[in-house]
């Protein structure tokens, strides 16, 4: 787990690298209602409000407005800046990169001039002196393409940067070609600043400064290799202030600070943990956000003040660059689709209905799925989702899931749960002891709407208890020529063995009995396990039959130099990406031959479903309209991650890929054909089991198996051990069944 945790550390580390800061999520709008507040609450909302609402009478109610502002025809924004009551974006679009302006508050989108040559937009910031300057070039390395999807180039970058002025009517007047080519790794510029010797440009590796005729002065490079990188910057008193973020070991962020006239290191300062965002407020404090809110930090005294809680707003921008306006806030992170505008308002606002939803999970939380949740909050006026994860896993912020279960017990159960796995780990709750039945609330939500024999596989006692989002779809592939359709008995498998190549093994030989059990073994809990009874069939034939399979089939463990062929490949999918060009992909596994879903060799064969994302709704919920709404509104998007559960999404989608409208890093279409999608949709329809994770009782199976495996006991006596192992576990956990 700790190594998929720096994996993913390191994946973030690149994108940062490549393309600057990472994509600010989508928002829209919401209002907040006025509340009653202790005099010491309303004196410190007036400190940390805009200048202009500080002189409002304190006597009016007021409330915090989060609005979202998506520039037309912009797929998404590489570049912002604001002038006054104007916010300058430049970006990508269908034709190419995009400048445009538009006002603070919303409205139309009017379209500037982008230098020629220009491949893509940088930076941009404020000319004191009026006007604005531009940062374009060729392409990074990495970047986001027309359609939202990243992209690679695929030789080197050229580096060719160029610096535009326009006037304060929005008009370009020059053009200066940097003297410099900036090819280096982390030379993707997201920021730049005035200052009175020229330009500062930021990376997350580097922070140059440029005169005026586009030389550069100075410079400041910071060693990316141990996670430390460069995040935004401010000008202040001769000074540019830097924040640097640790990205690997969570250390605090620091603000460092440099002289603007010769990039001279000054003294660095510690700021809060969590800190991702800074901007400079008109009173001379900084302006930072993290996953709490925007707050105001005074350097000399080191205190904090919190101006807008993202909670209560319902989202969570998350901003790396913060402008303050006359009324409000600008938020913004390179590589978004939107500009998100926090103001404080006149007025009570719009009062919400809040529900209440407990995230439980064993892993951290993928940010794509609590996103949904804000998503929600932002797309309508009359609920909010008030959402707290709870997790024993070491690796994210979560609350300990013994704080959810004694509120439970305590009868303060949640109006809403959600479940989520990533596929190794289970969720830590049992839906059915907390969740009521969803049919009588999404009397849509039936065996057509779902997966095929979804439905069914998660109905228990003919309840439904969750409403599920996101699966993956276990199965074992073999060649067509062998095996011609799904549904595979140990005796195909015998049989197709007979005829494989000489030169071909069964299972890779790193595969041993012990591995390839342990790749079946949450195959096996949903085939053998009933969770509704409390009750286990292991000691059956059909799982003997595993157990044999298993030590027959098995690998001895050794690590051949050269790549084996191998009659039978391991297909977990987890999104419609690994069908595009399936076939082509088969044939190198097979030399030549189509593909089939085989299925797992057990009773007639069978693939199975496991639920990664899902949701429920409490037995105690105080709002059944709110809480429909929302299970709708979930169930109708969709998630990069995971197969969308709901039928008509999966064809949406299905139909993007075969149009040729979805691409890899790379920018290459990735295209799903119609034999590849035949054989999927085949799939689904053999799915026979609902798979269970369950890592003490996956304990309890491999240790018994291993020891048959090693030669310690017989298959019978094995399935006979499991058996009764099995069953007291279960008694254990589940003792109402």
């Amino acid at each position: 787990m700790k190594q998929t945790y720096r994996r993913f550390c390191a994946v973030l580390l690149i994108l940062c690298l490549l393309c600057g800061c990472a994509a600010e999520k989508e928002v829209t709008v919401i209002s907040l209602p006025g509340e009653e507040k202790t005099a010491a609450e309303e004196k410190t909302a007036s400190q940390a409000a805009p200048a202009a609402a500080q002189g409002k009478a304190v006597e009016e109610a007021c409330h915090l407005e989060l609005q979202r502002h998506v520039p037309e025809s912009l797929t998404g924004i590489t570049a912002l800046t604001v002038l006054g009551d104007t916010i300058i974006a430049g970006g990508s679009s269908e034709t190419g990169p995009s400048l445009v302006r538009f006002q603070v508050t919303g409205g139309e989108t009017q379209t500037l001039d982008v230098p020629d040559g220009a491949d893509y937009l940088y930076a941009l910031c404020e000319n004191p002196g009026g006007g604005f300057y531009l940062l374009s070039g060729t392409l990074p390395a990495g970047y986001w393409d027309e359609r939202g999807n990243f992209t690679f180039l695929s030789g080197e970058p050229e580096g060719r940067l160029v610096l535009s002025r326009y006037d304060a009517s929005f008009s370009l007047q020059e053009t200066t070609t940097l003297e410099k080519r900036y090819t280096e790794s982390g030379a993707r510029f997201f920021q730049m600043t005035k200052t009175d010797e020229g330009l500062a440009l930021l990376s997350a590796s580097m922070l140059v400064l440029l005169s005026d005729s586009g030389a550069e002065t100075a410079r400041q490079a910071i060693d990316t290799n141990d996670g430390w990188a460069f995040a935004a910057m401010q000008e202040r008193d001769g000074i540019l202030f830097v924040l640097t973020r640790d990205l690997f070991g969570g250390e605090a962020p620091e603000l460092r600070a440099f002289d603007a006239k010769t990039l001279t290191p000054l003294e660095a300062q510690t700021l809060p943990s969590g800190t991702v965002g800074l901007g400079l407020g008109e009173d001379g404090t900084f302006l930072l956000t993290n996953s709490d809110g925007l707050s105001s930090y005074d350097l000399a005294s080191g205190t904090v003040q919190t101006i807008a809680s993202w909670r209560e707003l319902g989202a969570k921008p998350d901003a790396e660059q913060i402008f303050q306006t006359e009324d409000g806030y600008v938020l913004f992170s390179p590589n978004g689709e939107a500009a998100t505008t926090l103001f404080r308002q006149v007025g009570a606002g719009n009062a919400k209905t809040v529900l209440t939803l407990a995230v439980a999970a064993d892993c951290p939380v993928w940010y794509e799925f609590t996103q949904l949740f804000e998503n929600f909050n932002l797309s309508q006026q009359e609920y909010q989702i008030d959402y707290t994860i709870y997790s024993d896993s070491p690796y994210g912020d979560a609350e300990p899931m013994d704080v959810l279960r004694t509120e439970i017990m305590a009868g303060q159960s949640p109006d809403l749960f959600a479940f989520y796995s990533d596929g190794n780990q289970a969720p830590p709750l049992a839906p059915r002891a907390v969740c009521a039945d969803l049919r009588e609330l999404l009397p849509d939500v039936t065996e057509d709407s779902l997966l095929p024999g979804l439905f069914d596989l998660l109905t228990q006692d003919g309840a439904l208890y969750v409403l599920p989002l996101t699966v993956r779809v276990d199965t074992l592939i073999m060649p067509s020529n062998l095996i011609d359709s799904p549904g595979v008995t140990l005796e195909d498998l015998e049989t197709a063995r007979e005829k494989m190549p000489e030169d071909w093994v069964p299972v890779d030989s790193w595969n041993t009995p012990g591995n390839l059990f342990g790749l079946t073994a949450a195959f096996c809990i949903g085939r053998f396990v009933d969770r509704e009874t409390g009750t286990c069939r292991f000691e059956t034939q059909e799982f003997i039959d595993i157990l044999d399979w298993c030590k027959n089939w098995g690998g001895d463990g050794s690590m051949p130099e050269a790549p084996e062929k191998t009659l039978m490949k391991l297909g977990w999918i987890s999104s419609l990406s690994w069908l595009a060009s399936r076939e082509d992909i088969a044939k190198e596994w097979f030399d030549g031959a189509g593909y089939t879903y085989a299925g797992y060799p057990v009773g007639s064969g069978g693939s199975a479903y496991l639920v990664l994302t899902s949701l429920g709704v409490s037995t105690s919920c105080q709002n059944l309209a709110g809480a429909k709404a929302f299970l709708a509104y979930c169930f109708s998007g969709k998630q990069e991650s995971g197969l969308p559960a709901n039928m008509e999404v999966l064809r949406e989608e299905l139909a993007q890929y075969k149009l040729g409208n979805r691409t890899n890093w790379y920018g290459e279409p990735e295209t799903i054909s119609e034999a590849d999608e035949e054989k999927f949709m085949e799939l689904l329809g053999s799915v026979t089991v609902l798979e269970g994770m369950d890592k003490s009782l996956e304990d309890i199976l491999s240790e018994e198996a291993n020891a048959y495996f090693a030669g310690a006991a017989t298959a019978e006596q094995t399935a006979r051990t499991i058996q009764s192992r099995a069953s007291l576990y279960l008694q254990e956990q589940y003792p109402g069944a």
